[in-house]
Parts: structure tokens; C-alpha cells; sequence
């Protein structure tokens, strides 16, 4: 099991996140892909970590995962989605339409362009490094949003979500953007989706207002809708044992599913248990995670049963009067 921590990005760190851009697959859009941009998000996340314990406004929560002094991954949490500028989905909706006369019954599904997560808040940013997976690593790094969320609930809104990468082919090409997007935008993927992270606004202008006819499609396009990527199928089942489900939502470029939980149904967060640091250390647990039940002094590590309880809480540098947040993660719930 590792001894990786999970905790906020800071200006030191800049330096070997900026190498780690790098290693990160273009179609990750929510990770900054220059130093500038890189500095930019951590200042964000900093200003989002001091804040009080205030509703969402738009914030960004940005976390790495850290081991023997090498950052070895990162996550996200923003939040208050389509406040500030829609965040756009596809929805899809079955149609139904019956001739009594001809005795012909029709169910076509159709794809609506919505603005439906608004206030949400997105789970993104999910990267780990090739020779850091295993380990528990992934798992840690994934869950770490959700113990921030546990911490203080406030700061996140109602509902959490998260975006599943696409299936695209050996090339990096979408049968579905083939089919859809690229009728409208007149542009590549990967073009088109860091335009979108940047400005949704050309979305709603470019983007048909009338609903599509899945049925009208390529039979390429009608596979790949709602189905993941292979590298991010375990970062899906992750989010499902929490209790995140797909709910008829796909990504407008990719058709990548939508998950979505409400929070205070996401597993971690119903069954953390805030305790003090001390009882941690006196108590016979199962494995789990551990973190520092402090938005400003926020951290996450994982321990295993008879593992060294002080040097678990040293890896979080809590002491012993500090409350701390555990969740079990061998405990299996219906």
C-alpha cells in the first residue's frame, strides 16, 4: 500500500508540474498546458483553500498527489458550474410516436443540448503518472476530492459531477465528433474541445438548437455514445462504488458519459468519521483513508490495518488534538 499524500498544489510545486504537463494526454482539458497557466491555477486553488466556509462562487480546488518529495499526480473540484458561462451537455430523451391505423409503433432517442449542472460542482483533473499506478494510488488520488468535500460540505453546492472521457480511436479521433461535431464546427476534437475550455460561448452559437435523431447518425457515432475510453474506465468504476451514476448525460464533443451524485449520497462523505487524532491513534481500524479535517491544512494519506499509526498522521501532519476525517475502505455498503 502506498504512502502517498494527497494535498493542495502550491507555488513550490510549479517547477515539477510544469515537467508533468508533458505526460499528460491532450484530451485532458481541465489541466493547464503552460508554466503561465500552471502558476495561474495554483493561485486559484490557493485563494479557494483561505476562503471561508461560504457557499461555492466559482472556485477551483487543485490537489497533488506527493511521494518521497515527487509529485506523482493531480485532481480537481470546481465548482459552481454554469454560473459564470453554461456548461454544456447532451441529454438523451426518448421520443415515442404510435399509428393506431397502421398498427406501427416508433421509440427514437434524440440528443438535447441543455445547460442542466448548474451549480454543480465538477470533478476533474485526474492524472496520475504511468510509473505511479498501483498501489492504491489512483484510488487515493480520486477519492482525495471526495474527503475535501466530507471536510466541508458548504463550500461544494448540492450535487457533485464528473465527466468521463470518450472513446476515441488509436489516432485520437471521435467517431462521434466525426459524425456530429465536426457538421458545425468545422474543426478537429481536439481543436474545437481546448476552444471550449477556454469559452462556451461559441458552443451555443455553433451547436444546433434542435434536437438530434441518434438513430440519423453513423452506426460508428451510435457506439461510442456513453462509452469510455478504456483508460478511463477505472476511474468510472471508482466513481460508481461511490455512488455516482450515469443519468442519460454525454459529453457534447466526445459523448463521453456524465456521472453525477448528490453529496451528501457520495459515499465518503455519508461515512467518513470525524474523530480526534488521538482516537485514531487508539482505535483498531480497518484500511482506509485518513485526512486532516482542515480546509486549510487539508491532507490525505491512507493507512493499512497495524500500519504505524503515528507515522500515518505524519504524513498529514496531524497531531495528536487535531480532528481528523476516517473512512473505511474495505466496509462494503449497499
Amino acid at each position: 500500500m502506498t504512502t502517498a499524500t494527497v494535498r493542495p498544489a502550491n507555488l513550490k510545486d510549479l517547477d515539477q508540474l510544469e515537467a508533468m504537463i508533458s505526460h499528460v494526454d491532450p484530451g485532458m482539458l481541465t489541466m493547464p498546458s503552460s508554466r503561465e497557466s500552471m502558476k495561474a491555477r495554483i493561485e486559484r486553488s490557493l485563494a479557494a483553500f483561505a476562503r471561508g466556509s461560504l457557499p461555492p462562487e466559482n472556485e477551483c480546488y487543485f490537489l497533488v498527489m506527493e511521494e518521497d518529495g515527487e509529485l506523482l499526480g493531480t485532481a480537481s473540484i470546481f465548482t459552481n458550474l454554469g454560473v459564470e458561462r453554461p456548461f454544456y451537455s447532451y441529454r438523451i430523451s426518448r421520443d415515442s410516436k404510435v399509428s393506431p391505423e397502421q398498427g406501427v409503433k416508433a421509440e427514437l432517442d434524440l440528443l438535447f443540448l441543455v445547460n442542466d449542472y448548474h451549480g454543480d460542482s465538477e470533478l476533474g483533473t485526474l492524472f496520475i503518472e504511468r510509473k505511479a499506478r498501483g498501489g492504491g494510488r489512483g484510488r487515493l488520488l480520486s477519492f482525495a476530492r471526495l474527503m475535501l468535500i466530507a471536510v466541508d460540505p458548504m463550500r461544494f453546492g448540492p450535487k457533485a459531477m464528473a465527466e468521463i472521457r470518450g472513446f476515441t480511436d488509436a489516432d485520437g479521433r471521435s467517431p462521434f465528433w466525426d459524425a456530429v461535431g465536426t457538421k458545425f464546427f468545422h474543426m478537429d476534437y481536439r481543436k474545437a474541445d481546448r476552444l471550449s475550455a477556454r469559452d462556451h460561448r461559441f458552443i451555443a452559437d455553433l451547436m444546433p438548437r434542435y434536437p438530434i435523431y441518434i438513430a440519423l447518425l453513423p452506426e460508428a457515432a451510435r457506439n461510442v455514445i456513453s462509452k469510455p475510453h478504456p483508460d478511463a474506465k477505472p476511474a468510472l468504476a471508482m466513481l460508481e462504488s461511490q455512488g455516482f451514476r450515469y443519468n442519460d448525460v454525454v459529453d457534447i464533443f466526445d459523448a463521453g458519459p456524465t456521472v453525477e451524485a448528490f453529496i451528501d449520497q457520495i459515499d465518503a462523505v455519508r461515512e467518513a468519521v470525524r474523530m480526534l487524532a488521538v482516537d485514531f491513534i487508539n482505535r483498531d481500524l480497518s484500511p482506509g483513508l485518513i485526512a486532516l479535517a482542515s480546509t486549510e491544512r487539508f491532507a490525505v494519506t491512507q493507512f493499512a490495518r497495524g500500519e504505524d499509526k503515528q507515522a500515518v498522521l505524519k504524513r498529514i501532519g496531524a497531531s495528536a488534538g487535531d480532528d481528523v476525517l476516517v473512512y473505511s475502505l474495505r466496509v462494503k455498503r449497499g
